[in-house]
């Protein structure tokens, strides 16, 4: 699990981050950020991707690679991944290589 001080847990961070951030679309995710001087991770899995122990294991899967990354420094402000669950389930390295398209799109001049 992250730290309280790595996660977006109010709703006014929630719509700010969303409102005034940057996004990027994958196949799987909306990715926003907002630049933050606190590096912070939120996650929203909507109940049309399944039941609980998809999004949960969506969650999980989300906030173990964003550890990583925010262990590297390759993460920088207000994160927030949103899943859009038009299809299958992804799998751990297809997350994973996501997340990481995304981080890396924003790093690129």
């Amino acid at each position: 699990m992250l730290p309280r001080h790595n996660r977006i847990v109010e709703p006014g961070d929630f719509r700010q981050v969303v409102r005034r951030g940057d996004k990027r679309v994958t196949a799987h995710l909306i990715v926003y950020r907002c630049p933050s001087e606190l590096v912070r991770v939120g996650v929203i899995v909507t109940a049309k991707c399944g039941n609980a122990v998809v999004r949960n294991t969506l969650r999980r899967r989300t906030r173990a690679i964003t550890r990583t990354l925010i262990d590297g420094g390759s993460l920088t402000g207000d994160v927030i991944f949103r899943f859009r669950c038009e299809g299958s389930v992804p799998s751990f390295i297809e997350l994973k290589s996501e997340i990481d398209d995304a981080v890396s799109a924003w790093s690129r001049p």
